[in-house]
């Protein structure tokens, strides 16, 4: 993260003095801005933002190194759907979506710049990334050819258009059938790489939960993010006392295996024709070898089984 203090008196567009500071081209700025990558005082603001004295401009450091480039990695793609403007894959567990500035080889988007040209923006570790999963969670994912469906799709996560569904195995009987949980979520100051739940800052989660079906002493859970946040499911679930099975952030500390966390469905309306388009992601057979399993033999010794056939 780079910090850059403004010490003039003189009030002027954020836009315009950071073209100066980060010799970035203005557009490249406005768009960094927007997407929330800039912040002053720790809150997004416009590209015609006026500076005053003392506010503290940071900058994601990743975002500054537009002369990195990421290699194209040959790699199977479980392709949904594709056309000239968007690709929707089936992620599986296991692969990051997009590189970081400490991995840049083996992701989801180097396989894709092998196969297709991604938007520009967000480069160069997220071209044409409009949302994320987890190293561990699969399934659906969309990503923006050009910078026209990136923006569309941008805004209609913005504005709670774009609908996700996902399943999950938890620990233990869900109580209540139906439940629709809302708190406040920011980074865990202890561990930069959790997020922890708060009551009067940081960002709101909202999340509907449904129980789909109990299986012996699991449930198998239908879950509706209505906001985007960082292990938003995850934290949620674990908060709640239901850790997700698999889950070592959030959950059991427990033998290493799967997450049991799929996105399932994503429903979108297609940047060019406004069409109303589905997506599903069949579970995993992980998922699959779970609840055929679950009935008949112990939960390790089942996992452990799975593993080693793997």
């Amino acid at each position: 993260m780079k910090e850059i203090k403004y010490e003039n008196e003189v009030r002027i567009r954020l836009d315009k003095f950071l073209k100066k500071e980060i010799k970035f081209s203005r557009e490249k700025i406005k768009n960094l801005i927007k997407e929330g990558k800039i912040l002053v005082n720790e809150k997004s603001v416009e590209p015609s933002y006026l500076l005053k004295k003392n506010d503290l401009i940071k900058i994601f450091e990743e975002d500054l190194k537009e002369n990195e480039t990421i290699k194209p990695e040959k790699g199977e793609i479980d392709i949904l759907y594709e056309d000239e403007d968007i690709i929707v894959v089936n992620k599986p567990s296991g692969i990051l979506t997009h590189p970081t500035p400490k991995i840049k080889s083996g992701t989801l988007i180097n396989h894709l710049l092998y196969h297709t040209k991604l938007s520009n923006i967000g480069y160069p570790y997220r071209p044409g990334v409009v949302h994320r999963l987890d190293k561990e969670t699969s399934g659906v994912i969309i990503f923006a050819k050009n910078d026209f469906s990136y923006w569309s799709l941008i805004e209609q996560f913005r504005n709670r258009i774009i609908k996700k569904e996902y399943y999950a195995i938890v620990r233990g009987k869900f109580p209540e059938k139906k439940k629709t949980v809302e708190f406040k979520i920011s980074p865990d100051k202890e561990n930069p790489t959790k997020m922890k739940v708060h009551y009067l800052k940081g960002k709101d989660a909202l999340t509907e939960i449904e129980v789909e079906k109990y299986i012996d002493d699991y449930t198998l859970l239908k879950i509706k993010p209505i906001t985007g946040r960082t292990h938003q499911i995850r934290l949620t679930l674990s908060y709640l006392g239901y850790p997700i099975i698999g889950d070592l952030k959030y959950g059991e500390k427990a033998e290493k295996t799967k997450l049991y966390l799929h996105s399932y469905k994503l429903t979108i309306i297609h940047p060019k024709t406004k069409n109303k388009l589905e997506f599903i992601a069949p579970l995993p057979q992980h998922f699959i070898s779970f609840l055929t399993n679950i009935k008949n033999e112990n939960i390790i010794k089942a996992l452990k089984m799975e593993d080693k056939n793997e």
